[in-house]
C-alpha cells in the first residue's frame, strides 16, 4: 500500500513497501536503482543526487506499463514479465486513439491470465476490439468474439474509451419449398424443379473483419414439362437472404424465411472464475461478464 501522505516516514516502513532486504540504505531507493523503484510508483523520488525521506510521500511499489500504439492479441503477462507475478501494484496504461484488436475468434484484444500477484488497473483510454463472429452458409450463424479477457483477481478496469465484443455473424436464410407434380390437362404432367438454396449469413464486424450482409438465396430449379399454360401450378420456391452480419456489440440478423438464428454479439469483458471492479465513463458495446 502507498506510503504515508504527511507525517514521518522511516527507512524502515520504505523498505517494507519495496520489499528490501537487510541492510538497508536509502540510497537503494533512488528511482530506477537496485530496489524498484520506479518514477511512475514514487514521482517525487529522484534518480540521483539528493534524496530525502520526505521524496517518498504518497509513493507505492508499482510498475506502469503503456500502450502507445496500435497492437493485436495483447497478453498482461508478457507486458509486465516478471513483474506480472510479483506482489506490486501493476498499472496498464492504453492511450488515447490506440486500438487493441483480437485477429481472430480464438485470440482477445487483451487477456490477463491467470497467476497474477499484487493487483492491476486497466486504465484505457482507447479503444480494445474483440473478432466478428462468422456468417453461415449451413446453420446459425457465429458468436462474436470477446475483447477483454480477465482470469486473475484483483482487476480494475477503468474505461473512459470503448471497450466493444465483435458483431454476431447472419444466419443462413431458409431453403425454398419442394413444389410437386400436377396433372392439369389429362395427358399433361407439370413437375416443378428444386427449391432455392438459402443465402449464407454475413460476418459480424470485428477486428479482424468488416460487417457483411447476408447473400440472396438461390432460385428455385426449372421444372420438366412446364409448358406456359403451367405456369402457377404448384411450383417450387427460391431460397430466402441470409441474415446480415451485427456491427460491434450487436448480434447478427436471422436468415430470412424463418431462416437460422443469428450469432450473439461478443463480450466486451469475460471472466474466467473471477470478480473484477469496473469504473465507466466511455462505452461498453456488446454482452456484459
Amino acid at each position: 500500500m502507498p506510503l504515508p501522505s504527511s507525517g514521518e516516514i522511516t527507512l524502515a516502513q520504505i523498505a517494507a513497501e519495496w520489499n528490501d532486504s537487510q541492510p538497508h540504505s536509502l540510497s537503494e531507493f533512488y528511482a530506477g536503482g537496485s530496489a524498484g523503484v520506479t518514477s511512475g510508483g514514487a514521482p517525487n523520488v529522484p534518480s540521483s543526487g539528493l534524496i530525502d525521506f520526505n521524496d517518498f510521500y504518497g509513493a507505492a511499489n508499482q510498475v506502469t506499463v503503456t500502450i502507445s500504439s496500435n497492437a493485436t492479441n495483447q497478453n498482461v503477462s508478457s507486458l509486465f514479465g516478471s513483474n506480472f507475478t510479483n506482489s506490486i501494484s501493476k498499472i496498464l496504461v492504453i492511450n488515447s486513439g490506440v486500438e487493441l484488436g483480437a485477429t481472430s475468434l480464438s485470440n482477445y484484444a487483451l487477456q490477463v491470465p491467470s497467476g497474477m500477484s499484487g493487483s492491476l488497473n486497466i486504465q484505457n483510454a482507447g479503444t480494445i476490439s474483440g473478432a466478428g463472429g462468422d456468417g453461415s452458409s449451413s446453420g446459425s450463424g457465429g458468436d462474436g468474439g470477446t475483447a477483454l479477457y480477465i482470469a486473475s483477481s484483483n482487476v480494475t478496469v477503468t474505461n473512459t474509451g470503448t471497450i466493444r465484443g465483435g458483431g454476431g455473424g447472419g444466419g443462413k436464410g431458409a431453403n425454398g419449398t419442394q413444389g410437386g407434380c400436377i396433372n392439369p390437362f389429362g395427358s399433361v404432367v407439370c413437375c416443378s424443379g428444386t427449391p432455392g438454396t438459402g443465402g449464407a449469413g454475413g460476418n459480424g464486424q470485428g477486428y479482424d473483419q468488416s460487417q457483411s450482409n447476408g447473400s440472396s438465396g438461390s432460385a428455385a430449379g426449372a421444372g420438366s414439362g412446364m409448358l406456359p399454360f403451367c405456369a402457377g401450378f404448384n411450383q417450387s420456391t427460391g431460397g430466402s437472404t441470409g441474415g446480415n452480419g451485427g456491427t460491434y456489440g450487436n448480434s447478427g440478423g436471422q436468415g430470412g424465411g424463418n431462416g437460422s438464428s443469428g450469432g450473439s454479439a461478443g463480450k466486451y469483458i469475460q471472466l474466467s472464475g473471477v470478480s473484477y471492479t469496473l469504473s465507466n465513463s466511455g462505452t461498453l458495446s456488446g454482452n456484459a461478464p
